[in-house]
């Protein structure tokens, strides 16, 4: 019985790449309700050897193959700024 209140999960399809580059299976994970997902972004997932990071190819409205659940977003690295250089005239060499 669905529950009307209740919002469907979305599931994203995952690429899993092998090691030795070529070879690429996509497995589907639900979404948890709230996180907005995009193809292409990174995402962190269970896997039998722990958790690793995959990339989204699709989102789909459902899927029977969905068991586990997205993590959490890769957040892209936040540039930091470096130190301004010392005038020239400040330095004793």
């Amino acid at each position: 019985m669905t529950d009307l209140f209740t919002q469907p999960r979305l599931v994203a399809a995952v690429r899993f790449k092998w090691q030795n580059g070529e070879d690429t299976k996509t497995y589907d994970y639900f979404v948890p309700v709230g996180l907005e997902l995009s193809p292409g972004e990174k995402v962190i997932v269970e896997t039998k050897r722990g958790e690793t990071e995959v990339d989204v190819v699709e989102i789909k409205a459902e899927s029977e193959k969905a068991e586990k659940t997205v993590i959490r977003r890769v957040e892209a690295p936040v540039a930091s700024e470096t130190p301004a250089a010392a005038p020239a005239e400040d330095w004793n060499f």
